[in-house]
């Protein structure tokens, strides 16, 4: 009997995986069609009106990136000039080794011309090297008939960056009298596509891992048991939450706490609606900005699943004691998450753009583990060394 109810639980636990919805970011993608709704709630920087021309003065400039694509999207919107019809002639700065110069060979910028026509705006992106050198070029439909905005996309290749690594940009017109968004300094930003993995290969790691776990707890294989549990599930937890409304709903729940608590510091922050985690910080020290995205490592998911997989795999303990462990450390985890991410900013914010490696390695990472190794202490090893007395004292 126990048999067969194991053997439901397993096999429901695989119908469940596959029957899990995509996520809140499947099918959000960023499309270059000249349609806009895509655009709502992103990351973006606003500008007021009547600091530039009138053909190129900016209202916003707003980014992001596809899943499974390494492509960076833009998107331009410009006050309305009298003459709908009125195009323009932009640039967007890069600056590619994000050392505060765009003057350094491997720096590049990409002039956009946008013309309005009806059926859509004409966007024309011509990439070139900081020497003038042209790289590529790339052209569509991608503008409003109006002459109100217009997007277009950059590849990851051409730019010379990878995922992840830091690139900063600004926006600037063409010419006297023209517009730059940000007024000053730039933005800096980490772009990482996401990737979403098969629901189908996530189940048939599943039923693996259930069946070996499954053998070594028949056979008492305490050790291996313990080891290939607690880590098999960590890495399908990933694998699961990864790209879904679980982990949507935890990084924007995340930005939006520290986006309070900084606000609390008098630090400018922004967070978006569509842009779950990403948090735009006003440096001062520079009067540039910073893109934070919060990901399932810097959202506490990932240590969230590593902790739960080693109380729940932990043969010593009974499943009231596993439950009261888990609740404990998911809000302690989460809490010392919150922490780390607040004091990343700070030091960013105090010591600029320069203190960002050390901010998140010395500030950010030792201080969240030391918070770790105590709550294990509390949890694991501590009870642990207890019953081991009890076992030599009894004897």
């Amino acid at each position: 009997m126990k048999r067969l109810f194991r053997l439901g639980v397993y096999l429901g636990f695989i119908v469940w995986v596959l029957s899990w919805p995509a996520g809140a970011r499947a099918g959000q993608g960023f499309v270059l069609d000249g349609a806009f709704d895509d655009w709502q709630g992103r990351a973006h920087l606003a500008d007021g009106r009547g600091d530039g021309r009138e053909d190129a003065d900016f209202k916003a400039l707003a980014w992001g990136t596809n899943e499974n694509e390494r492509r960076l999207y833009f998107m331009v919107e410009r006050q309305l000039p009298a003459a709908a019809g009125r195009g323009c002639t932009c640039r967007l700065y890069f600056d590619v080794d994000c050392n505060g110069s765009y003057d350094n060979s491997v720096d590049k910028y990409a002039e956009v011309t946008y013309r309005p026509v009806a059926g859509g705006g004409r966007v024309a992106v011509e990439l070139y090297s900081a020497s003038g050198h042209l790289l590529a070029v790339y052209r569509g439909r991608w503008g409003e008939a109006g002459g109100r905005r217009f997007e277009f996309a950059v590849p990851m290749n051409k730019l010379g960056i990878y995922p992840a690594q830091p690139v900063r940009f600004y926006l600037s017109g063409i010419g006297a009298g023209a517009d730059r968004l940000p007024d000053r300094g730039d933005n800096q930003w980490a772009p990482f596509p996401g990737t979403v993995k098969s629901k189908t290969g996530v189940a048939a790691v599943c039923f693996v891992w259930l069946a070996v776990a499954a053998i070594l707890r028949r056979h008492r294989i305490w050790p291996f048991y313990y080891i290939w549990g607690a880590v098999g599930f960590t890495f399908i937890m990933v694998l699961f939450f990864q790209g879904s409304l679980l982990e949507y709903q935890v990084e924007y729940r995340t930005g939006m706490i520290v986006h309070r608590l900084l606000r609390c510091l008098d630090i400018v922050t922004y967070v978006f609606d569509k842009a779950p985690g990403t948090l735009l910080v006003l440096i001062k020290m520079d009067e540039s900005w910073t893109t934070i995205d919060i990901d399932i490592e810097s959202s506490g998911l990932l240590e969230l699943c590593i902790f739960l997989g080693l109380v729940l795999f932990y043969p010593a303990y009974r499943p009231a004691s596993k439950l009261l462990f888990s609740l404990a450390g998911v809000a302690s985890v989460y809490l010392f998450n919150l922490l780390r991410l607040v004091l990343v900013v700070v030091a960013i914010y105090c010591g600029g753009r320069n203190m960002s490696f050390i901010a998140h390695t010395l500030f950010g990472r030792l201080v969240f583990f030391v918070l770790i190794v105590v709550l294990y202490w509390y949890v694991f090893t501590r009870p642990s060394l207890k019953k081991v007395r009890e076992y030599v004292g009894s004897g």
